[in-house]
């Protein structure tokens, strides 16, 4: 969420009529952040224009971009061996289109079990310092949220994603012994 207007007030004579002004919206403007990463970091980010859902068409668009992006950064990748993708089970992501999208990359999948969030790195690990960095700010225009991510997410080192992603075979065990029960920590 990124911008909050606030409602201003005006002093009026008693003879003049009052102007009537829409009331503010009581939802904040939100955007959706679409990012894929690695142990080794951020591989491909995007801010979705406001308002605007995920779809299968935009998700396997995205899919291409990511594509591009993992060849533009492969000597910086070269170290990691068997990449794996892993992604929720989420309406866009098990869409037909986007299926097909993955199957031409040829991309290993790591299948995510239903109604299991705990097992989303994105969500125990990046999201959740993303928000603890965000907490209390408030973004008047769109490049200053832009820029503060830029900088968030240059400011993590390597080993802050590679914990991430590590993290995900422990909890994958936590999630078998709970019998896919959500962990509790």
């Amino acid at each position: 969420m990124y911008c909050n207007k606030k409602q201003t007030y005006h002093w009026l004579a008693s003879n003049n009529a009052v102007l009537m002004t829409p009331k503010p919206s009581i939802h904040k403007q939100k955007v959706l952040l679409c990012k894929w990463w690695t142990a080794a970091g951020i591989v491909h980010y995007e801010l979705l224009p406001s308002g605007q859902a995920i779809t299968a068409e935009i998700y396997s668009a995205q899919l291409d971009r990511v594509s591009d992006a993992l060849h533009q950064k492969q000597e910086a990748l070269a170290n990691i061996k068997g990449a794996v993708f892993h992604q929720d089970n989420a309406r866009p992501h098990t869409a037909k289109i986007s299926r097909e999208t993955l199957a031409r990359l040829q991309w290993e999948i790591l299948t995510h079990p239903p109604y299991s969030p705990d097992l989303a790195p994105s969500d125990y690990h990046l999201f959740l310092a993303l928000d603890n960095h965000m907490r209390n700010q408030q973004f008047q225009k769109r490049e200053d949220l832009e820029n503060e991510l830029i900088q968030f997410f240059s400011y993590q080192t390597q080993d802050f994603y590679k914990n991430g992603i590590y993290q995900l075979v422990s909890r994958w065990k936590k999630v078998i012994l709970a019998e896919g029960d959500y962990l509790s920590e």
